[in-house]
């Protein structure tokens, strides 16, 4: 190939390689290394935030704070797994959703898909041929051998922390032998275990495809991507090979097309304009990598629309990128709150989208805390996102924000169709003037 076919085939593949080079880094922390401070659990174990996220945290950017988290990484290759989820009080999110290696949604456990009535779901890998059990309500086919689940608990206020805990606890993992009391089946080879990057640090490392190629091996092609792959392969692109270029000028090409790559994406990023355009199933995105990797720069394992949607805010009112040196009101009247079937929330992160450190201890304002908000003469209220205090009487409606740039997500779970349709607006962002 010429330097140019090479630059472009890099770009290629770092593109359609960037959510699984970042979805490892997760899995690294939180069950590959148990010196990890961000460990939860060892594969087909299962592992509890047992509060909702702090600044502190910093695994996995643009966390939301309505939901504490439990993970679960899930390894297939021996066997299904079977998942349980106890049953639920009415009017409370509980939700499991899982992804593949490439960062695909493979399904969903909530409220909208199977109500609160909990039960037992069955996920199994690209290998298994065999019998389901009878007693399992869904079975989720996932097309890489690695899975990943993760659980969302609405916590409703402080006081309500020990519900979500004994939901939480209520959270099993079985292998399929397990659930069927037989003896287990002979355990796969050990997990390879390479070095994870920071893929918004580590920009041009070519590490990148040494993890991208350890992956793979759990990634099986898929017949429409079987041609792709073996052109990856002229790269140095191989399952389970180790990663090295066959020469210095390729090398430099690989670089120039991971720099190129980036670059596209970050062209791309600012023309999003939900959530809904970067996480869905792979029948969803289809072969748009490029999408696909903006949704694991700005956040990844998100929501797919049906599900969740974010739907503000990029800029305020005027168009201007958001920062603490202005004061903005967000005015709700009361007859156009977020029509949801779930919940909604406003969330405050900063310009590195982790959650800002405050006086007060606030980082989002949702729909649970609306009746303690001060209300406006119509009944509605207006919210105070700005970095001072915004005086006597109106704390309560204060969402603080960093003396410099910041972000602000609306997050709306289960949107009716009026959100998903665009017929309901999130009220504008306004400078106080």
């Amino acid at each position: 190939m010429t330097t140019e076919e090479l630059v472009a085939l890099a770009e290629q593949a770092y593109l359609y390689g960037y959510p699984t080079v970042d979805c490892y880094a997760i899995m690294h922390r939180q069950a590959l290394d148990p010196t990890s401070p961000e460990f939860r659990a060892p594969f087909n174990r299962i592992g509890h935030a047992r509060n909702v996220a702090t600044p502190a945290e910093r695994a996995i950017v643009a966390p939301n704070v309505d939901t504490p988290y439990s993970y679960a990484w899930l390894d297939l290759r021996a066997e299904p797994v079977v998942l349980t989820i106890p049953p639920f009080d009415a009017g409370r999110y509980v939700g499991l959703e899982l992804f593949d290696l490439y960062t695909y949604i493979v399904g969903y456990v909530t409220p909208r898909t199977n109500g609160h009535a909990g039960g037992d779901f069955l996920v199994a890998g690209p290998d298994w041929v065999g019998e389901w059990p009878a007693g399992v309500k869904a079975v989720f086919h996932v097309p890489t051998r690695i899975a990943f689940g993760l659980y969302r608990t609405q916590l409703f206020d402080p006081a309500d922390i020990a519900n979500v805990h004994a939901i939480q606890d209520g959270y099993q993992i079985r292998t399929l032998s397990e659930y069927w009391n037989l003896p287990p089946r002979t355990p796969a080879a050990p997990f390879t275990d390479v070095r994870p990057i920071d893929v918004r640090k580590e920009t041009e490392s070519l590490q990148f495809f040494t993890i991208l190629n350890a992956l793979l091996q759990y990634m099986p092609a898929l017949d429409d991507e079987i041609e792709l792959r073996e052109r990856f392969a002229q790269l140095g692109i191989v399952p389970g090979a180790p990663f090295a270029p066959a020469d210095e000028e390729t090398g430099a090409a690989v670089a120039q097309g991971m720099a190129a790559g980036l670059q596209r994406m970050y062209r791309r990023a600012p023309t999003v304009r939900s959530s809904a355009e970067l996480f869905g199933s792979r029948e969803y995105l289809g072969h748009d990598y490029e999408i696909r990797a903006v949704g694991a720069l700005l956040g990844i394992f998100g929501n797919a629309a049906e599900e969740y949607l974010g739907v503000g805010y990029q800029r305020d009112a005027d168009g201007e990128a958001f920062n603490g040196a202005h004061r903005y009101r967000i005015k709700f009247a009361a007859d156009k709150l977020p029509p949801v079937d779930a919940f909604w929330s406003l969330t405050v992160y900063t310009a590195d989208k982790f959650l800002y450190a405050n006086p007060i201890d606030r980082y989002v304002i949702n729909s649970p805390l609306v009746p303690a908000l001060q209300k406006d003469a119509d009944g509605g209220f207006t919210l105070y996102v700005q970095h001072e205090a915004p005086g006597a009487g109106q704390e309560a409606n204060w969402l603080p924000v960093p003396a410099g740039d910041f972000g602000l997500t609306f997050r709306c779970y289960q949107p009716g169709p009026a959100i998903r349709d665009g017929s309901w607006q999130a009220p504008p962002v306004l400078k106080a003037r």
